[in-house]
Parts: structure tokens; sequence; C-alpha cells
């Protein structure tokens, strides 16, 4: 049958693809051309269907996700057990790091979809806002045994002498912070820098220093007395999170739909604790595609 077929391409195209001779049979130049051809064309059809595939929110053969450090602690394990239920055998991959660092790897095509800071100056084409966060002024407890004041708060001209630890410029809660400051006249002490964010929270509970961090990230730390979180207040720092989807390679819409979803089901868990009604930003007026207005509506809100 098989020899039947390659004869009928040979009378097609005019020109012989194997060579026969008594031990058996060797491709001829374009019998060589014509496997490669078809090689092409196969990959180009495979490739065709997973991107068709990847338009059906039911289908899900691996998924790439990148968050900073501070959201994975709240958000990966709902979201891996959700996704692992929905998807059995689908390769599963998350990624911490920081904003520059999940941005390249998001438009180098190893990340499906990342969580980013809405930081002054990022640049990609398609960020969705989908939680805003207050910030806190985290600081190790003076004795292990104080009890946790999660109402607690500090008015941003009392951190300026305060010494700080924060990640590096590069870093979009640095930035976040940054411009804050800037736009506010405040005078910052970063005592040091740390991209990890365990050695920042080191550094945190040797007494060295404090940072700024969402007190959610931390409720264990916090309600057990490890650290102790203060709400800054008059003006209220806010970071942004905003998803953002590949364009280097298909981005399944069942993914992003089961994120968004996630979030809002931990909505609370992110607003830890929780604040009250009035003075929470509505994200869902927030549809601009840079998002930097964000932070500004944010700080007028009034405490």
């Amino acid at each position: 049958m098989l020899s039947r077929h390659i004869r009928e391409l040979e009378t097609e195209l005019r020109v012989p693809l194997l060579y026969r001779n008594g031990r058996g049979v060797v491709m001829t130049q374009a019998g060589e051309r014509l496997k490669q051809l078809g090689a092409t064309i196969i990959r180009q059809i495979q490739d065709a269907q997973n991107q068709i595939r990847h338009l059906s929110p039911d289908y899900l053969d691996s998924a790439s996700i990148g968050m900073p450090a501070s959201v994975s602690a709240i958000l990966l394990p709902p979201l891996a057990r959700a996704l692992r239920n929905a998807h059995a055998d689908a390769e599963l991959r998350f990624l911490d790091g920081c904003n520059g660092d999940l941005l390249n790897n998001l438009n180098a095509g190893s990340l499906n979809v990342a969580l980013l800071y809405d930081a002054p100056g990022i640049a990609h084409p398609n960020l969705e806002a989908v939680l805003s966060q207050p910030l806190y002024l985290i600081e190790a407890c003076p004795t292990a045994s104080e009890a946790a004041d999660i109402g607690a708060t500090i008015e941003a001209a009392e951190l300026a002498g305060i010494p700080l630890v924060l990640p590096g410029k590069r870093h979009g809660l640095r930035q976040i912070v940054a411009s804050w400051a800037n736009r506010n006249a405040l005078d910052l002490t970063v005592q040091c820098e740390c991209d990890s964010y365990s050695s920042m929270l080191q550094v945190v509970s040797s007494g060295m220093a404090a940072t700024l961090l969402p007190a959610a990230s931390l409720k264990r730390e916090i309600l057990s007395g490890y650290f102790r979180c203060r709400l800054i207040t008059k003006p209220a720092l806010y970071r942004t999170i905003a998803l953002a989807a590949s364009q280097s390679r298909p981005v399944n819409a069942g993914l992003v739909t089961q994120i968004k979803k996630m979030i809002e089901t931990v909505r609370d868990d992110f607003l830890w604790p929780q604040l009250p009604a009035n003075t929470q930003p509505n994200i869902r007026a927030i549809q601009t595609s840079s998002l930097n207005s964000a932070l500004q509506t944010a700080e007028e809100i009034v405490f």
C-alpha cells in the first residue's frame, strides 16, 4: 500500500523520490526535500491545532503563571488546587519574582500570564487591574507575646524617621513606594535593599528595619505576634495588582477567567484586616490600560 502511494507521488511530481536497489531503498534528493517540507507542514498543522484548542476554556494542557512573592503567599495554594481539580492532566508551573523579571519572562513567552504590580513606567499592552491593596508598615514586635493590634495606623509623615528595608529600584513595589513618596514630598530612609522576599523579612525580624507590605501576606506572623502592622494613612499607600497575558504564546481564556475568579474568591484574604467599606477603592471602576491612575485614585481616599 505504501509503495503504491509513493509511486503515485512520483508519477504526479514527475521525479523519483526513492532509489531502489537489491538491498532496499534510499531517498533521492527530491525525496529528502519532500520529507523536510512535509515535516514543516505537520508542525504548522499541530501548531494551528494547539492555538485553536487554547481558545476553548475547557482545554488546558499546560500553564506557566508568574506573580510576586507577596501575592503568591495568598493566591498560590487555592489557585493551584483549583487548576489541578479542573485540569488533572495539565502541566502547571508557578514562578515568583519581581516585576522586571516577570515582565521579561512574559514578553519572552516563558509565562502564559503574570500578576504584576502596576508600577510607574510598566509597559505592557493588555494590563487589567484585578485588585487594589493597602500597604502597611511592617515591624518586628518588641516582645513575642505582644497582642496583635490590627487596627493600628501611622500617618505618612511619621515614616520619615523609620529605617526601611525595601526591594531594589527595579522592583515594582519599590517603584510604587518611590512614586508615592515623591508625589507627597516624603523623604524615606531606605536602610538597605533586598530583592529576596524572605531575606527582606529576615531583616525586619532582626529589628534592623521595617518594611512596607500588605498585612494580608503576613497574616499568620502578625496574629502570632511575630510582626506588627500599622496601616499607612494621610495619605494612604496602595498597590494595584494587574493581570497581563503573554503576546507571544497562546493563552487559554479559561485560565484567565479562573485566575480572576480565584482572586475574587480570596478577596477578603487579600484585604485583611478588613477596611471600612467606604475606604476601599472601587477597582472595577479602573478600566485604563496603563492603570497608573489607580494609585492616584486610591491616595485620595480620606481615612
